[in-house]
């Protein structure tokens, strides 16, 4: 069962989240992730609708099915490995990894169907030293692009991290924009409070000119919050951009 980024050593939190992933697909081929409590962010209680990514396999990969269910939506037909390469290479003692996967999905809610398409980037740099590769520095990239017939929707996340810099694998950019309009980003621990430092994290909220608009937490199996004041107009968008921060995360 995958639980909430920690801090990892010398890389950015998406890489650990990912290697969490593998593992927990490694140790159960099969069976459902079940589901856990966690508090709204502060702002959302009682007035928001949440659910819980439900059916959700604790299987991730090209092979899994990792279709699930947020409330009235339906997450499906994701496929992973989409412009997939991995380069490397070297100058003097130092060396340079570059890695570029994707995976797309479709998000169906009512009447509405919005094709998924995330593409993400890490790369790192190392010295070997005393035998060992030792990293210098780690970079993250996101992009997420939901495209439905009247709603659109963009997310961007990106960070770095290096031995010089403590705290570097919280992200350093965030941006959402549904149909046009910005969603300023902010990560929330598990007391539902927002935070600006190294703490651990447990999901991302989104808010807007009206204040609370979104929320997403990344806790096995993930969960979804709708704020009651984000117009019925940019709600399958913003499920849909939440469900590719899930999907990338893994279950």
């Amino acid at each position: 069962m995958k639980t909430r980024p920690q801090r990892p050593t010398q890389m950015s939190w998406a890489s650990s989240a990912a290697a969490s992933a593998a593992a927990v697909f490694l140790l159960s081929a099969c069976g459902s992730v079940a589901p856990i409590a966690m508090t709204a962010p502060q702002g959302f209680e009682g007035q928001s609708e949440s659910w819980a990514a439900g059916h959700r396999s604790a299987a991730s990969g090209l092979f899994a099915d990792e279709s699930f269910g947020l409330g009235p939506y339906q997450v499906a037909e994701v496929r992973r490995d989409v412009l997939s390469s991995d380069t490397s290479f070297s100058l003097g003692p130092l060396s340079w990894g570059k890695t570029s996967t994707g995976f797309s999905y479709v998000l169906q809610g009512g009447d509405e169907r919005l094709l998924g398409r995330c593409e993400r980037k890490e790369g790192e740099t190392r010295l070997p030293l005393w035998g060992n590769q030792i990293p210098l520095q780690a970079s993250f990239g996101l992009k997420c692009d939901c495209q439905g017939q009247e709603s659109h929707a963009e997310l961007e996340m990106a960070s770095a991290s290096s031995w010089q810099i403590e705290d570097a694998w919280l992200p350093e950019r965030i941006k959402l924009t549904i149909n046009g309009q910005s969603f300023k980003a902010s990560p929330f621990d598990h007391r539902g409070e927002t935070m600006s430092d190294g703490r651990a994290f447990v999901g991302f909220r989104f808010d807007g000119s009206a204040g609370p608009a979104a929320a997403v937490g990344l806790f096995s199996p993930g969960q979804v919050w709708l704020h009651q004041t984000l117009p019925a107009s940019q709600r399958a968008a913003m499920n849909c951009a939440l469900a590719g921060l899930l999907l990338n995360t893994g279950p």
